[in-house]
Parts: C-alpha cells; sequence; structure tokens
C-alpha cells in the first residue's frame, strides 16, 4: 500500500483570541505547525490557497456559525478533516456537526490529551482519504491506458470489397464485446462476441477469444469450428465467464454466407428483397458446457446487401423500433453511412444512463 508522509499545517479560525492563541500552543507542544484567524473571511481565504488537511472551527461566531461555514470546507476539499469547537454543551450542534461531515466535535476549554487525540485521529483519517486517491487514481489511468490498447487490438482491418462499420462502446472504459473481422482468400470471418458481465476482465477475456477465434478459422473455415474452439478454452481454460458468439463466413466467390450462433442475438441481413432474420436453430451459451455442439446453416447474398451484427446492450427485443427504422433505410437503398446514423439515434434516445448501461456493439457489412 501507498505511504504517504505528511506534516500538516492546522488551520484555527475562532473569533476569541485567546482560545485560537491557546489551540496553538497546544499544536506547537505536540509538534504540529498552525495557522490562527479570528475571522471567518480572512480562514476562508487562506484555505482557498493551501487546503490545509485540519481545521478547527468554531461553532458560535459572529454574524455566522460555524455550522454553516463547515460544508464550505469539505465542498472545497472533502478529504479536509474539520473539527468543531464550543463552549456549549447541545447535542443538536453534534448531530448537525456529523450530518455536515464533521470529523469530530470538541468542547472548551481543551486538554492537551483531549487535542491530540482529536488530531491523531482527523490526520490517520485524511491520509487513509489520500492513500485511497493515489490509488483510485492509479486505477483510472490503467483504465484509459486498457481502453486505448483494447481500442486498438480491436482496430478494423480493410477487407476489400467489403464495406465495414464497427462500433463497439463499453459501459465502463474496458468492453466484454469484441470482434474480429478475418480473411483468407475469398474467404471473409465476421464474429462478434459479448463476454458474461463488463469490465477489465472480461474485456482480457474477449481480447483472448479474439486470438482464439483467428486460429480456429485458419484451421477450418466453418463457423460452428470457430465457436466450437472458443467453447472449448472458456469452459476449460477460463471456467468463469461464458458468452454469447454469432459467426458469419462470406465466400466472396460463392456469394454465400455461412452462420452460426452460441446464444446470441439474431443477425440479419437487409436485402432487395426485404429484412431477413437469420434465425435457424442455435447453440448454447458458450464456456457452460466443453462439449456443445454449434450447427451452421449457409444462404445465398447479393452484392449491395447488408449484414447486421449487434450485441444485446444495443438490441435486447425484436420489437426494438430500431428494426423499423433500419427497414426504412434498407427501402430507400442508402449507404452504410445511413444505417450507422439510424443506429446512433437510436442510441441517444433508447440506451440507458451509463450507469446502468451494458456494453455495447454492432458491425454493418455491405456485402
Amino acid at each position: 500500500m501507498t505511504s504517504i508522509t505528511i506534516n500538516p499545517e492546522i488551520l484555527i479560525i475562532d473569533d476569541d483570541r485567546d482560545v485560537g492563541e491557546a489551540l496553538e500552543i497546544l499544536l506547537s507542544k505536540l509538534g504540529y505547525n498552525s495557522t490562527f484567524f479570528d475571522s471567518v473571511e480572512k480562514g476562508k481565504e487562506y484555505f482557498e490557497k493551501e487546503s490545509n488537511p485540519i481545521v478547527f472551527l468554531d461553532i458560535h461566531m459572529p454574524k455566522t456559525s460555524g455550522l454553516d461555514v463547515l460544508p464550505y470546507f469539505k465542498n472545497l476539499n472533502p478529504a479536509t478533516q474539520v473539527i468543531m469547537m464550543t463552549g456549549e454543551r447541545d447535542i443538536n450542534n453534534v448531530v448537525t456537526s456529523l450530518t455536515h461531515k464533521a470529523s469530530d466535535f470538541l468542547l472548551k476549554p481543551f486538554s492537551l490529551q483531549t487535542v491530540r487525540i482529536a488530531v491523531q485521529r482527523a490526520l490517520d483519517y485524511y491520509t487513509l482519504l489520500k492513500e485511497k486517491e493515489a490509488r483510485d487514481e492509479n486505477i483510472l489511468r490503467d483504465l484509459r491506458l486498457a481502453s486505448k490498447i483494447q481500442k486498438k487490438i480491436l482496430s478494423v482491418p480493410v477487407i476489400s470489397p467489403l464495406e465495414v462499420v464497427v462500433d463497439n462502446t463499453p459501459a465502463s472504459f474496458v468492453s466484454g464485446d469484441f470482434y474480429v473481422l478475418s480473411k483468407i482468400e475469398n474467404k471473409v470471418m465476421v464474429l462478434l462476441g459479448d463476454i458474461e458481465d463488463h469490465g477489465v476482465t472480461s474485456g482480457l477475456i474477449g481480447l483472448l477469444m479474439t486470438s482464439i477465434a483467428r486460429e480456429a478459422y485458419k484451421e477450418n473455415q466453418d463457423p460452428s469450428h470457430v465457436l466450437k474452439r472458443m467453447n472449448l478454452e472458456l469452459a476449460q481454460e477460463i471456467g468463469t465467464h461464458s458468452l454469447t458468439a454469432a459467426v458469419a463466413v462470406i465466400d466472396l466467390g460463392k456469394k454465400t454466407i455461412s452462420y452460426a450462433r452460441g446464444g446470441h442475438p439474431f443477425p440479419v441481413l437487409y436485402q432487395a428483397a426485404g429484412q431477413k432474420l437469420l434465425n435457424e436453430k442455435s447453440g448454447q451459451l458458450l464456456g457452460i458446457m466443453d462439449a456443445l455442439e454449434f450447427e451452421s446453416h449457409e444462404i445465398p447474398y447479393e452484392s449491395g446487401d447488408v449484414l447486421f451484427l449487434y450485441s444485446d446492450g444495443l438490441l435486447n427485443s425484436l420489437s426494438s423500433p430500431l428494426f423499423k427504422e433500419l427497414e426504412d433505410v434498407r427501402k430507400k437503398g442508402l449507404s452504410i453511412e445511413d444505417y450507422q446514423e439510424a443506429i446512433r439515434t437510436f442510441s441517444k434516445v433508447s440506451l440507458p444512463t451509463r450507469e446502468f448501461r451494458d456494453d455495447s456493439s454492432y458491425l454493418l457489412l455491405r456485402l
């Protein structure tokens, strides 16, 4: 754990100069530096520059109450520990102080021992908060780097003569959705997968699955083989996550699409004749059992058809209005960018706020 050494300057704000100077002496005996102000405004002005880790704040002062000033310090620096001071034994003041996130409550007159305990407790908690802040900063930096690396690895290759549009939007930094585009001679594999849950672990498993899928495709261009290899790796070697996936192999010479699914939403083929769901029998989720079969199916396509694969973070119902919007784009014979714009518009309006969002991804290919 990161160790943070703090030699704090303690801020004292009290309208009674005798009390403030006495507290300065006590703190000096305990080995702490302190600065005293008998004016709230001057104390606030000093705090804005120094952001002191500990503040002693009197409750009863002319024209204002320390209880009203307390939120000001906590808003400027939430880690600052504010110790409230009073000569009155009023339980309401104690409750209000704690409600506004005071760290302690001291009764006047002070003893050296009570001040020692209050400062040490406040300093311990402040140090804990700063260490957590440093750890969180490191984690955030690592997550941003992981997100950048994932985007690099999942970059879209040029696969002539196909037009390809891909989007992968993580719920938070790293996505559990992943995709693979790979061409061997005149056959192109396109795969979209969705790892259970989201975050760094799911993202790492997703990257492993892209590698497995590429290896499997080199061995055998049957989409069912690709899913079987991914399932074996996930069930036997990982054993903690499941995933859904859809794989399509496009034969550019024969103009056919072979496809297989493992629990994944139905791909859609937009043809001149209409919208076709590729909804033949699907295999189960990958990663649950190691002995699973995934049935392959084959259909013809024509030049200009658009293949649409998506995760359930984007669409989880066949009754979604997006299907009608995409069908309208198909009827108008518009470009693949128009399909993409329809999806973007739908996403802005329909997807939940980030805190409740799942990873969302899709692939569009004009064949």
